[in-house]
């Protein structure tokens, strides 16, 4: 495989959330990246977004699973969810994108018999994943809003690379909190050990045109105080394979993952 195609691979379901990472040893270049041309500016406060889905991948129905399976961004997400020990397990793809994740988990010996839901912000693409996959269930949900689910109705809900594009992660935490029996994986988080939390708005231009999208960046020990607040205990941290630069600033960003358990009933 070149590393154009796996650059296609690398693309995540809604947004691409990259300005380098390592594959086979070397740094992917912007116009590599399914020539998607990505830039970040510190701003002093969030803005809405310039939306669209020029950057989704839709060509991720026509490829093998198993092709998925080695990727480094997916390995870090199925290497975060083999430390859940169950094999019958209800999941809630939290910001589904083009639903490649169901594809995935059917394919990985691990997950094969999980159950998957999706959702996402986005009516296009529920309405392409209900048409590409009919046997999974796909719903449009709205941002700010608590999702159409009851209590306790999963037992894991993977939210990856979707958190940190959202205005209110607290309160996105806390209907996590709500829906979950026991599991989040937040994957694809941008920390800084070192630097304070800032908003970013990240620049994306393509052959589809140009989208912008704010997102948070968070000092670790914040970002982990806040899951804490929403109820819930970290199991398991790690570092993800991404990371990128923000013009202006002293320490790259670099991509977390966290396993978390649900402890607090409320």
């Amino acid at each position: 495989m070149t590393c154009t195609q796996m650059a296609k691979y690398l693309l995540p379901p809604l947004v691409v959330d990259v300005a380098r990472w390592l594959v086979a040893g070397r740094r992917l270049s912007h116009s590599e990246a399914g020539h998607v041309r990505t830039q970040y500016e510190v701003v002093p406060a969030w803005r809405p977004p310039r939306a669209g889905t020029a950057t989704v991948d839709f060509e991720v129905a026509k490829r093998p699973a198993d092709a998925e399976l080695d990727v480094p961004i997916v390995r870090d997400n199925l290497e975060a969810l083999t430390r859940i020990n169950v094999p019958d397990i209800q999941l809630l793809d939290f910001g589904c994108g083009n639903g490649h994740y169901q594809r995935i988990l059917s394919a990985y010996p691990h997950t094969t018999k999980w159950d998957y839901t999706g959702v996402d912000v986005n009516p296009a693409v529920v309405q392409w994943c209900r048409q590409t996959y009919p046997a999974r269930q796909f719903e449009t949900v709205e941002p700010g809003c608590p999702l159409p689910f009851p209590d306790n109705a999963f037992d894991v809900v993977l939210a990856s690379g979707v958190l940190q594009y959202i205005e209110d992660p607290g309160r996105t935490l806390a209907d996590l909190h709500r829906v979950t029996r026991a599991y989040v994986l937040v994957s694809r988080l941008p920390t800084w050990k070192h630097q304070d939390s800032q908003i970013v708005v990240q620049h994306l231009q393509s052959a589809g045109g140009a989208e912008q999208y704010p997102l948070h960046v968070w000092n670790r020990a914040r970002i982990e105080a806040l899951v804490g607040q929403a109820g819930f205990t970290v199991l398991e941290r790690d570092y993800g394979s991404e990371c990128f630069t923000v013009p202006g600033t002293r320490e790259s960003v670099t991509h977390l993952w966290y396993l978390l358990q649900k402890t607090c009933p409320w």
